[in-house]
């Protein structure tokens, strides 16, 4: 009886056994799990977008401003951007430098405002910004092929500024080329495409710094031009991961 027992349990785990290989078998092993996607690494990519902004123009006699006028500015934008990514968990880390052509430009013509003026005024003031950039660090959070981020730094520009102003019978004009340093922040969204492509779209708020500018006329007092300038990019672009 006892041997008859111990012959029965042995064939069960022996059947047990060879459903089991046979389940092996038909079914294979189970399916390995996609890797996520992973934003690590150099890149380098393109973009193109517009500007519109403002330089707020402030004058000034000795110190008292009798007018205020903005300058709109707009245009379309296109350049490049180089950076480096690092990922931990969903986290993302980064630092980006970009450098964009720009036809950002506008011009404004102002009168004196009556009263207020200590001499008749009228005065023309045209800026352009032919490029500009930004050097920035990024921090995001990625998920199923999407990065999130936030971003900021420092920012770059050209001003090129052709300034006019007329007081009677005299005539200041003034052609000016400076580079403007400011601060940038903005944010954005990307999306892997490839395992190395992703596409994305983001905006920035440029605050380019004042800069004043005075129209000296023989015999009367001098005029001050007090000018701030800022914009606001879009933009979108793509990127390849190294």
């Amino acid at each position: 009886m006892v041997r008859f027992t111990v012959a029965a349990v042995s064939l069960c785990v022996l059947c047990g056994a060879a459903q089991a290989a046979d389940m092996r078998a038909r079914f294979g092993p189970p399916p390995m799990m996609a890797a996520a996607p992973s934003w690590t690494g150099f890149y380098l990519g393109l973009n193109a977008g517009g500007g519109i902004g403002v330089s707020r123009s402030a004058f000034s006699i000795a110190g008292t401003t009798f007018a205020t006028v903005d300058n709109a500015l707009s245009g379309a934008i296109g350049g490049g951007q180089v950076g480096y990514n690092w990922q931990s968990g969903a986290m993302v880390f980064g630092v980006e430098a970009d450098f964009q052509a720009s036809g950002v430009k506008g011009t404004l013509a102002t009168p004196c405002a009556g009263a207020l003026c200590a001499i008749p005024l009228t005065a023309s003031y045209s800026e352009k910004v032919p490029w500009f950039g930004t050097v920035r660090g990024r921090i995001g959070f990625a998920a199923a092929g999407w990065l999130l981020y936030a971003t900021g730094g420092y920012a770059y520009a050209r001003l090129d500024t052709a300034a006019s102003a007329t007081a009677g019978a005299l005539t200041a004009t003034l052609n000016t080329s400076e580079n403007r340093n400011g601060w940038t922040v903005g944010g954005g969204s990307e999306m892997m495409l490839a395992p190395n492509w992703s596409a994305k779209v983001e905006y920035l708020y440029l605050d380019l710094g004042s800069q004043t500018t005075s129209y000296v006329f023989p015999a009367v007092a001098t005029v001050n031009d007090s000018v701030r300038t800022h914009l606001h990019v879009g933009r979108a672009g793509v990127n390849y991961k190294f």
